[in-house]
Protein backbone atom coordinates (compact mmCIF):
# COMPACT_ATOMS: atom_id res chain seq x y z
CA UNK A 1 0.00 0.00 0.00
CA UNK A 2 1.52 3.40 -0.91
CA UNK A 3 2.45 5.24 1.94
CA UNK A 4 -0.10 8.35 1.31
CA UNK A 5 -3.18 5.66 1.59
CA UNK A 6 -1.68 4.57 4.76
CA UNK A 7 -1.66 7.88 6.19
CA UNK A 8 -5.25 8.28 4.89
CA UNK A 9 -6.58 5.29 6.59
CA UNK A 10 -5.19 6.14 9.98
CA UNK A 11 -6.48 9.46 9.92
CA UNK A 12 -9.74 7.86 9.06
CA UNK A 13 -9.60 5.38 11.43
CA UNK A 14 -9.04 7.98 13.95
CA UNK A 15 -12.13 10.29 13.11
CA UNK A 16 -14.30 7.19 13.19
CA UNK A 17 -12.75 7.09 17.18
CA UNK A 18 -13.18 10.17 17.72
CA UNK A 19 -16.49 10.71 16.81
CA UNK A 20 -19.61 8.97 18.94
CA UNK A 21 -21.05 5.64 18.60
CA UNK A 22 -23.66 5.13 16.09
CA UNK A 23 -27.10 5.27 17.48
CA UNK A 24 -25.64 6.57 21.07
CA UNK A 25 -28.61 9.44 22.44
CA UNK A 26 -27.59 13.08 23.36
CA UNK A 27 -27.69 13.68 27.45
CA UNK A 28 -31.06 15.49 28.26
CA UNK A 29 -30.74 18.89 29.59
CA UNK A 30 -31.57 19.11 33.12
CA UNK A 31 -34.74 21.35 34.36
CA UNK A 32 -35.00 24.90 36.10
CA UNK A 33 -34.51 22.93 39.41
CA UNK A 34 -31.63 20.97 38.73
CA UNK A 35 -29.79 23.47 36.72
CA UNK A 36 -29.96 25.70 39.47
CA UNK A 37 -29.11 23.08 41.94
CA UNK A 38 -26.27 22.47 39.93
CA UNK A 39 -24.86 25.53 39.61
CA UNK A 40 -24.91 26.56 43.60
CA UNK A 41 -22.84 23.20 43.83
CA UNK A 42 -20.03 25.03 41.59
CA UNK A 43 -20.49 27.80 43.91
CA UNK A 44 -19.85 26.10 46.71
CA UNK A 45 -17.63 24.05 45.87
CA UNK A 46 -15.01 26.82 44.77
CA UNK A 47 -15.42 26.23 40.73
CA UNK A 48 -16.04 30.01 40.00
CA UNK A 49 -15.84 29.81 36.47
CA UNK A 50 -18.21 26.82 35.75
CA UNK A 51 -20.37 28.64 38.15
CA UNK A 52 -20.67 31.69 36.13
CA UNK A 53 -20.53 29.97 32.94
CA UNK A 54 -24.12 28.13 34.74
CA UNK A 55 -25.98 30.98 36.17
CA UNK A 56 -25.28 33.28 33.05
CA UNK A 57 -27.05 30.19 30.68
CA UNK A 58 -29.73 29.97 33.51
CA UNK A 59 -30.82 33.50 33.39
CA UNK A 60 -30.36 34.10 29.64
CA UNK A 61 -33.23 31.26 29.53
CA UNK A 62 -35.08 32.47 33.09
CA UNK A 63 -38.87 32.54 31.23
CA UNK A 64 -38.91 28.95 33.44
CA UNK A 65 -37.82 30.64 36.76
CA UNK A 66 -40.02 31.99 38.95
CA UNK A 67 -39.48 35.38 40.22
CA UNK A 68 -37.72 33.65 44.17
CA UNK A 69 -35.55 31.11 41.83
CA UNK A 70 -34.45 34.47 39.62
CA UNK A 71 -33.70 36.10 42.51
CA UNK A 72 -31.61 33.51 43.97
CA UNK A 73 -29.95 33.01 40.40
CA UNK A 74 -29.26 36.39 40.35
CA UNK A 75 -27.92 36.45 44.15
CA UNK A 76 -25.62 33.43 43.57
CA UNK A 77 -23.93 34.35 39.79
CA UNK A 78 -23.10 37.75 41.80
CA UNK A 79 -21.20 36.10 44.18
CA UNK A 80 -19.46 33.99 41.59
CA UNK A 81 -18.75 37.23 40.23
CA UNK A 82 -17.38 38.65 43.03
CA UNK A 83 -15.31 35.44 43.78
CA UNK A 84 -13.70 35.73 39.60
CA UNK A 85 -13.03 39.61 40.59
CA UNK A 86 -15.42 40.74 37.88
CA UNK A 87 -17.23 43.26 40.85
CA UNK A 88 -18.40 45.73 38.04
CA UNK A 89 -20.31 42.92 36.49
CA UNK A 90 -21.96 41.95 40.39
CA UNK A 91 -22.88 45.21 40.07
CA UNK A 92 -25.19 44.76 37.12
CA UNK A 93 -26.07 41.31 38.61
CA UNK A 94 -27.60 42.67 42.37
CA UNK A 95 -28.73 45.73 40.32
CA UNK A 96 -31.14 44.06 37.76
CA UNK A 97 -32.07 42.01 41.24
CA UNK A 98 -33.18 44.91 42.71
CA UNK A 99 -35.20 46.51 39.90
CA UNK A 100 -36.51 43.09 39.89
CA UNK A 101 -37.40 42.94 43.55
CA UNK A 102 -37.34 46.66 45.44
CA UNK A 103 -38.10 44.14 48.39
CA UNK A 104 -35.22 41.62 47.94
CA UNK A 105 -32.96 41.29 51.30
CA UNK A 106 -29.42 41.00 51.86
CA UNK A 107 -27.71 38.37 50.96
CA UNK A 108 -27.62 35.53 53.81
CA UNK A 109 -24.34 36.25 56.10
CA UNK A 110 -24.52 32.26 56.52
CA UNK A 111 -23.89 31.54 52.72
CA UNK A 112 -22.12 34.50 51.30
CA UNK A 113 -19.13 36.22 52.52
CA UNK A 114 -18.91 39.75 53.59
CA UNK A 115 -17.75 41.17 50.36
CA UNK A 116 -20.79 40.47 48.39
CA UNK A 117 -22.87 41.31 51.43
CA UNK A 118 -21.26 44.47 51.10
CA UNK A 119 -21.11 45.29 47.12
CA UNK A 120 -24.90 44.46 47.81
CA UNK A 121 -25.37 47.00 50.08
CA UNK A 122 -23.52 49.66 48.18
CA UNK A 123 -25.78 48.82 44.97
CA UNK A 124 -29.05 49.23 46.94
CA UNK A 125 -28.00 52.46 49.02
CA UNK A 126 -27.29 53.94 45.40
CA UNK A 127 -30.15 51.94 43.51
CA UNK A 128 -32.49 53.55 45.90
CA UNK A 129 -31.63 57.33 46.19
CA UNK A 130 -31.90 57.37 41.90
CA UNK A 131 -34.96 55.49 42.21
CA UNK A 132 -36.15 57.83 45.01
CA UNK A 133 -34.66 60.87 43.46
CA UNK A 134 -36.42 59.69 39.73
CA UNK A 135 -40.10 59.18 41.75
CA UNK A 136 -40.00 62.51 43.33
CA UNK A 137 -39.29 63.88 39.75
CA UNK A 138 -41.73 61.77 38.03
CA UNK A 139 -44.40 62.52 40.74
CA UNK A 140 -43.52 66.79 40.29
CA UNK A 141 -44.37 65.76 36.56
CA UNK A 142 -47.67 63.64 37.33
CA UNK A 143 -48.27 66.66 39.97
CA UNK A 144 -47.98 69.70 37.57
CA UNK A 145 -49.62 67.40 34.91
CA UNK A 146 -52.81 66.86 36.75
CA UNK A 147 -52.56 70.69 37.25
CA UNK A 148 -52.75 71.46 33.91
CA UNK A 149 -55.42 68.99 32.86
CA UNK A 150 -57.37 70.24 35.58
CA UNK A 151 -57.24 73.73 34.15
CA UNK A 152 -58.08 72.59 30.48
CA UNK A 153 -61.08 70.63 31.97
CA UNK A 154 -62.37 74.13 34.22
CA UNK A 155 -61.23 76.02 30.50
CA UNK A 156 -63.28 73.31 28.47
CA UNK A 157 -65.62 73.63 31.25
CA UNK A 158 -66.33 76.96 30.15
CA UNK A 159 -66.14 77.16 26.97
CA UNK A 160 -69.51 74.23 26.49
CA UNK A 161 -71.57 76.30 29.35
CA UNK A 162 -70.65 79.42 27.15
CA UNK A 163 -71.81 77.09 24.20
CA UNK A 164 -74.87 75.63 25.87
CA UNK A 165 -75.58 79.72 26.71
CA UNK A 166 -75.37 80.49 23.01
CA UNK A 167 -77.35 77.65 21.85
CA UNK A 168 -80.21 78.39 24.22
CA UNK A 169 -80.60 81.79 23.43
CA UNK A 170 -82.60 82.85 20.63
CA UNK A 171 -82.19 86.53 19.09
CA UNK A 172 -85.71 88.00 18.06
CA UNK A 173 -85.86 90.18 14.81
CA UNK A 174 -88.61 93.02 14.40
CA UNK A 175 -89.22 93.63 10.86
CA UNK A 176 -88.95 98.21 10.47
CA UNK A 177 -91.33 99.57 8.71
CA UNK A 178 -89.87 101.97 5.70
CA UNK A 179 -92.63 104.66 6.27
CA UNK A 180 -92.27 105.61 9.49
CA UNK A 181 -89.03 107.00 8.44
CA UNK A 182 -90.71 109.87 6.93
CA UNK A 183 -92.49 111.01 9.82
CA UNK A 184 -90.84 113.88 11.89
CA UNK A 185 -91.02 114.16 15.35
CA UNK A 186 -87.83 111.71 15.87
CA UNK A 187 -90.12 109.11 15.14
CA UNK A 188 -88.10 107.28 12.68
CA UNK A 189 -85.27 107.51 14.81
CA UNK A 190 -87.46 105.97 17.26
CA UNK A 191 -88.12 102.72 15.09
CA UNK A 192 -84.37 102.69 13.99
CA UNK A 193 -83.70 101.87 17.70
CA UNK A 194 -81.36 105.29 18.05
CA UNK A 195 -83.28 106.45 20.89
CA UNK A 196 -80.93 109.75 21.96
CA UNK A 197 -81.11 111.05 18.38
CA UNK A 198 -85.03 110.35 18.43
CA UNK A 199 -85.30 112.51 22.03
CA UNK A 200 -83.60 114.81 20.59
CA UNK A 201 -85.51 115.54 17.28
CA UNK A 202 -88.42 115.34 19.59
CA UNK A 203 -88.04 117.27 22.11
CA UNK A 204 -85.98 120.19 19.39
CA UNK A 205 -88.93 120.11 17.08
CA UNK A 206 -91.71 120.00 20.32
CA UNK A 207 -89.88 123.34 21.51
CA UNK A 208 -90.34 124.97 17.96
CA UNK A 209 -93.75 123.98 17.21
CA UNK A 210 -94.84 125.50 20.60
CA UNK A 211 -93.03 128.46 19.96
CA UNK A 212 -94.41 129.11 16.48
CA UNK A 213 -97.75 128.45 17.45
CA UNK A 214 -97.26 131.06 20.37
CA UNK A 215 -96.07 133.21 18.19
CA UNK A 216 -98.78 132.92 15.81
CA UNK A 217 -101.49 133.16 18.46
CA UNK A 218 -100.09 136.46 19.60
CA UNK A 219 -100.03 138.29 16.15
CA UNK A 220 -103.23 136.58 15.15
CA UNK A 221 -104.22 138.78 19.26
CA UNK A 222 -102.89 141.71 18.42
CA UNK A 223 -104.56 141.94 14.67
CA UNK A 224 -107.74 141.34 16.67
CA UNK A 225 -107.24 143.96 18.91
CA UNK A 226 -106.75 146.57 16.52
CA UNK A 227 -109.33 145.60 14.46
CA UNK A 228 -111.78 145.16 17.19
CA UNK A 229 -110.58 148.99 18.84
CA UNK A 230 -111.94 147.11 22.16
CA UNK A 231 -109.20 149.43 23.62
CA UNK A 232 -107.15 152.08 23.37
CA UNK A 233 -103.62 151.08 21.20
CA UNK A 234 -100.57 152.98 20.79
CA UNK A 235 -100.34 152.23 16.38
CA UNK A 236 -96.44 152.33 16.89
CA UNK A 237 -96.13 150.09 20.14
CA UNK A 238 -98.89 147.69 18.00
CA UNK A 239 -96.90 148.03 15.12
CA UNK A 240 -93.82 146.80 16.92
CA UNK A 241 -95.65 144.11 18.77
CA UNK A 242 -96.99 142.96 15.35
CA UNK A 243 -93.76 142.93 14.15
CA UNK A 244 -92.21 141.12 16.46
CA UNK A 245 -94.41 138.24 16.75
CA UNK A 246 -94.26 137.77 13.43
CA UNK A 247 -90.86 137.37 12.80
CA UNK A 248 -90.57 135.08 15.61
CA UNK A 249 -93.60 132.93 14.31
CA UNK A 250 -91.74 132.80 10.90
CA UNK A 251 -88.03 132.18 12.69
CA UNK A 252 -89.78 129.36 14.69
CA UNK A 253 -91.99 127.73 11.73
CA UNK A 254 -88.69 127.98 9.20
CA UNK A 255 -86.84 126.35 11.87
CA UNK A 256 -89.21 123.58 12.67
CA UNK A 257 -89.56 122.78 8.63
CA UNK A 258 -85.83 122.55 8.38
CA UNK A 259 -85.48 120.30 11.77
CA UNK A 260 -88.07 118.08 10.67
CA UNK A 261 -86.52 117.53 7.12
CA UNK A 262 -83.08 117.09 8.49
CA UNK A 263 -85.09 114.19 11.27
CA UNK A 264 -86.84 112.64 7.90
CA UNK A 265 -83.53 112.51 5.84
CA UNK A 266 -81.45 110.99 8.72
CA UNK A 267 -84.00 108.62 9.56
CA UNK A 268 -83.95 107.09 6.11
CA UNK A 269 -80.11 107.12 5.81
CA UNK A 270 -79.87 104.75 8.85
CA UNK A 271 -82.77 103.11 8.00
CA UNK A 272 -82.50 99.25 7.83
CA UNK A 273 -85.12 96.42 7.54
CA UNK A 274 -84.76 93.87 10.31
CA UNK A 275 -83.15 95.18 14.11
CA UNK A 276 -82.93 92.95 16.80
CA UNK A 277 -86.21 92.95 19.43
CA UNK A 278 -84.52 91.20 22.05
CA UNK A 279 -83.41 87.52 23.22
CA UNK A 280 -85.31 85.11 25.04
CA UNK A 281 -83.99 81.52 26.73
CA UNK A 282 -85.15 77.97 24.84
CA UNK A 283 -84.80 74.75 26.27
CA UNK A 284 -81.67 72.94 25.66
CA UNK A 285 -82.46 69.28 24.15
CA UNK A 286 -80.57 66.57 26.27
CA UNK A 287 -78.36 65.54 23.46
CA UNK A 288 -76.61 68.62 23.57
CA UNK A 289 -76.02 68.95 26.96
CA UNK A 290 -72.85 68.00 28.88
CA UNK A 291 -72.46 64.94 31.07
CA UNK A 292 -72.54 65.69 34.90
CA UNK A 293 -69.64 64.16 36.31
CA UNK A 294 -70.58 61.61 38.79
CA UNK A 295 -70.60 61.48 42.49
CA UNK A 296 -67.51 61.47 44.23
CA UNK A 297 -66.16 61.48 40.99
CA UNK A 298 -62.03 63.15 41.40
CA UNK A 299 -58.91 63.48 40.02
CA UNK A 300 -56.18 62.50 42.59
CA UNK A 301 -52.41 61.68 42.60
CA UNK A 302 -50.40 61.40 46.00
CA UNK A 303 -47.11 59.65 47.17
CA UNK A 304 -46.88 56.38 48.30
CA UNK A 305 -43.49 55.24 50.44
CA UNK A 306 -42.30 51.97 51.39
CA UNK A 307 -39.15 50.70 52.95
CA UNK A 308 -36.46 52.11 51.02
CA UNK A 309 -38.73 53.32 47.97
CA UNK A 310 -41.27 55.79 46.88
CA UNK A 311 -44.19 55.27 44.69
CA UNK A 312 -47.23 57.41 42.89
CA UNK A 313 -50.62 55.94 42.79
CA UNK A 314 -53.78 58.10 41.95
CA UNK A 315 -56.85 58.07 40.79
CA UNK A 316 -58.85 59.21 37.53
Amino acid sequence: MAPSHRIATVLFAALLCASPRAGAQPAPELDSGAALERARIYYESGKYSACVDAYSRLLDHSEGLRAKERASARMYFAACLIASRRVDDARQQFRQAILEDRQLEAPDPVVFPQAVIDVFVQVRSTLMEDLRRQQEEEYLRNTEALAAQRKRAEVERQRVAELERLASTETLIRKNERWMAWVPFGLGQFHNDDTTLGWVFLSTELVLAGTAITATSIELGLHSQAQGGRAPLDAGDLTDKVRAAHQVGTIAWLSLIGVAIAGIVEANISYVDELPAGQRRRPLPDSLRAPEPAAGEAIQVKPVVGDGWVGVTGTF
